[in-house]
């Protein structure tokens, strides 16, 4: 099945910068029709918007702000999109966030859950209509290989609330969150793999690598977000961890031929890779998605 990018409507969230700015570029330069980007950063966000349409030479990118933590928000972007789009061809669930201090949401969720998970959990399922009216359509999730790195959701602990014991900041209380936002991304994904089956719309994930500088971890604080800079820092000068590099699966997942109508995959690099064991229990996704439905009221079929 051959896949031509031309005449394609897209969305990023997380697309103000780093790799969902870098995804978007690319795929307006490949002759795709609509880029929405997504972002609670507004003057970065605009520039980006302002920066690929001067690059592709036509108005092509369009920002729309939006904090995704936000429940209510995440559902007027959902109403924005179904309203101003007669198709949606690729949607990039690319927004992520990690903060050593303790935030909740508005609607009362560590922000870890609020953003990286519930928020690509609403906003497909508002709109997988959409996206299979328009099929052959796909679903980009980024997860990363984070998802390894800790013992999984705790089903005690959903809201992550007892990784921070009592501290308003905790380095590793934030990567533990992390962590496992990241892993409900794959319960997400292998979920939406069986629920999407025959209906034209893909759905794959991604890891963009290690240390990918990003700015994720800006928030981040003390010893680990000194380290993290330094890092970062060190890569960055080497040209090892650039958003160009990170978002290079983000745009074959988007935009290849050879993963036309192929869903389920996990990729870095552009490479299938294999995932954790915890990732692929399907017991512990039915848990997840179950309570993912409950919290966020997106009831999927």
């Amino acid at each position: 099945m051959a896949w031509d990018m031309k005449d394609k409507i897209v969305l990023i969230t997380g697309g103000a910068r780093g790799m969902g700015a870098v995804t978007g570029l690319e795929l307006a330069r490949m002759g795709a029709a609509r880029v929405i980007l997504v972002d609670w950063e507004g003057e970065e966000g605009t520039r980006t918007r302002d920066a690929i349409n001067d690059d592709v030479g036509r108005q092509v990118a369009e920002f729309y702000y939006c904090d995704l933590s936000s429940q209510k928000q995440v559902h007027g972007l959902a109403d924005y999109v179904i309203t101003t789009c007669d198709a949606l061809h690729v949607l990039v669930n690319n927004a992520g966030v990690t903060d050593s201090i303790r935030r909740l949401s508005e609607d009362g969720y560590d922000m870890h859950v609020a953003t990286n998970h519930f928020a690509h959990f609403i906003l497909t399922h508002r709109l997988l209509d959409l996206m299979k009216s328009s099929a052959p359509s796909r679903i980009v999730i980024v997860s990363s290989d984070a998802h390894k790195a800790g013992d999984g959701v705790d089903f005690d602990d959903l809201n992550n609330e007892a990784l921070w014991g009592g501290k308003p900041s905790a380095n590793s209380g934030a990567f533990q969150a992390y962590h496992r936002s990241k892993l409900c991304n794959l319960y997400f994904m292998l979920g939406l793999t069986e629920r999407l089956e025959g209906t034209g719309v893909a759905v794959n994930a991604l890891s963009p690598g290690y240390f990918v500088n990003t700015t994720i971890y800006r928030n981040t604080h003390g010893v680990l977000g000194f380290c993290a800079r330094a890092v970062f820092g060190l890569l960055g000068l080497c040209g090892i961890n650039t958003p160009e590099k990170g978002a290079r699966s983000h745009i074959y997942l988007s935009s290849a031929d050879d993963v036309a109508g192929r869903s389920g995959l996990y990729v870095e690099h552009c490479k299938e890779k294999t995932m954790s064991d915890t990732a692929l229990d399907k017991g512990l996704r039915t848990k997840v998605w179950a309570w993912s439905e409950e919290a966020t009221g997106s009831h999927y079929e």
